[in-house]
């Protein structure tokens, strides 16, 4: 385990310029501790997978110039309306997309959990999918030369980032049980979780949701509060106001950068875990 839990700054070091970063988690569960600190150290240039539907989370890394292109579902702050950082990019074409429907999505993640080139997929064929995909191809089953059906290429990430409730002190994770987190980790080349709380094998036994063994993850990092200011059900709900500042802070480029200035490079942040602390103290 101590090879495993890094400080937040260790743990994003590991995330190169250029490279395929895949994130889980939308207006819950979403690794905001970590994505605020890609943005502190400047990543840029990557080619962001958005594994399920995405919010506020995908929209953030595209506001802050994280992202280069976006392979998603959905993108959507849901009561909130539009991802206007989303939507701003696209509508002006200035962000590569790559849409998918969540069923094409999930099993291209499953294809690289399973180290297979492709994956077919029923329900694309007669959609605008085929259209906007070049990259989904029809074949003949061959077991049924009768049926067309869809491939759609594996996705391997070369990191994958979510936030999860607990580690043990051997690595081993606890996380939301809808995120897909175990099949994203065994998909990507390296996989870095924040987590609410350390605790012992024995109380990670007794704790419910989807644990994911120790060897599908490369970094942990203690972050309560980490999914802030999304929820993290059972713990702490989603700061409503919070998201409201975000959004009205986005109509424009001035407020944006205030937003980051402010809830990003806020200068009395702490290091590590109370990182995510001090920025909700922020927010009150």
């Amino acid at each position: 385990m101590t090879s495993r839990l890094l400080s937040i700054q260790a743990a994003i070091n590991l995330v190169k310029n250029g490279s395929l970063l895949a994130i889980s988690g939308n207006m819950e569960m979403s690794p905001m501790a970590l994505i605020r600190e890609l943005i502190r150290v400047g990543r840029h240039d990557l080619s962001v997978i958005c594994v399920g539907a995405a919010a506020i989370n995908a929209d953030l890394l595209i506001g802050a110039g994280v992202a280069r292109s976006l392979e998603f579902s959905q993108v959507s702050l849901g009561e909130f309306g539009f991802a206007p950082h989303f939507r701003r990019r696209f509508e002006d074409g200035s962000l590569s997309g790559f849409e998918h429907a969540c069923p094409s999505l999930a099993s291209a993640v499953q294809a690289g959990a399973m180290g297979i080139p492709f994956i077919p997929v029923r329900g694309l064929i007669g959609t605008d999918y085929m259209r906007i995909r070049p990259d989904f191809h029809i074949i003949s089953n061959p077991y049924d030369e009768q049926e067309q059906i869809a491939i759609v290429p594996a996705i391997r990430p070369d990191t994958a980032m979510f936030h999860a409730y607990l580690a043990d002190t051997e690595g081993n994770v606890i996380a939301h049980p809808s995120q897909n987190s175990r099949i994203l980790s065994q998909a990507s080349g390296q996989t870095i979780v924040s987590v609410e709380e350390i605790v012992s094998p024995e109380e990670l036994r007794r704790a419910e949701g989807s644990i994911i063994p120790s060897a599908f993850i490369t970094a942990i990092v203690h972050a309560p509060y980490g999914a802030y200011p999304t929820s993290c059900p059972g713990r702490y709900e989603i700061d409503n106001e919070h998201v409201r500042t975000y959004v009205e802070a986005s109509r424009s480029e001035a407020g944006f950068a205030e937003y980051v200035k402010r809830y990003i490079f806020y200068p009395h942040h702490h290091d590590d875990d109370r990182n995510a602390v001090s920025l909700r103290e922020v927010s009150r």
